[in-house]
């Protein structure tokens, strides 16, 4: 971390293969095999706190229009494919997000023997990344939600890393690109906040969910999106 401009598609593509013990140098490597394209005149954003980092290894093209530059959902998943040599595969979910799709999928993913959750966000419906643990835990508790919300709102992507569930409420732990979000990158969100952050109604496309399994576990990934109420399609 932190990730570099405009890379956090690469970024998570990169974090999915090492999880799996597959070798990838680095996110312009992740970035060329998913199409990245950089903003031809627009500034990159980046959270409070953050500086920009553009310290890219190889060149990487241009975006004529700033709605096409970065990553799509279709070129990360096209890239874990790519780079695995299709020992992983890249399993979308996507449809109406509710808390009981979003609930019951990621209860399901605890039955799968590896996965790594890739989630395609808005990222101002989180609530604040420095939401303090102990505002978290009333959640799960008690229900009483986070007064705050996040201060930095782009389209983005981060990993999902598990859940943690009360007679409150369940909170979705997440793992981001920038080490000055939550601790060291790691932030709870309640599972209703994750939801509108995957519904990302103020932007131009919908969010989802790419799980990265192994290639013979496609099958049973599928089935768990099928099952919460989901499709295996590609939002974007």
């Amino acid at each position: 971390m932190p990730q570099k401009n405009e890379l956090c598609g690469a970024f998570v593509t990169v974090v999915s293969l090492r999880a799996n013990g597959i070798a990838v140098r680095d996110q312009d490597e992740a970035a060329l095999a998913a199409g990245v394209r950089l903003s031809a005149d627009g500034e990159p954003t980046w959270p409070p706190g953050e500086k920009s980092r553009d310290d890219y290894r190889v060149p990487l093209p241009r975006a004529e229009n700033p709605a096409e530059s970065g990553a799509t959902p279709t070129g990360v998943a096209r890239a874990v494919e790519a780079l695995s040599g299709g020992r992983l595969q890249a399993v979308p979910a996507s449809g109406d997000w509710t808390d009981e799709a979003l609930g019951a999928l990621l209860a399901g993913i605890h039955d799968l023997p590896r996965v790594a959750t890739v989630a395609n966000v808005d990222t101002g419906e989180f609530a604040a990344h420095d939401t303090p643990s102990r505002a978290l835990l009333d959640y799960v508790e008690g229900g009483l939600p986070p007064l705050w919300s996040s201060r930095w709102r782009v389209g983005h992507f981060v990993l999902l890393a598990g859940t943690l569930s009360g007679p409150g409420g369940t909170v979705v732990s997440v793992v981001d690109t920038y080490p000055s979000l939550g601790d060291q990158g790691v932030h709870g969100q309640p599972l209703d906040r994750l939801v509108l952050a995957l519904r990302r109604e103020r932007l131009p496309t919908p969010g989802g969910l790419l799980l990265v399994v192994p290639a013979e576990e496609r099958e049973a990934a599928a089935a768990l999106v099928r099952n919460a109420g989901l499709t295996t399609d590609l939002w974007a």
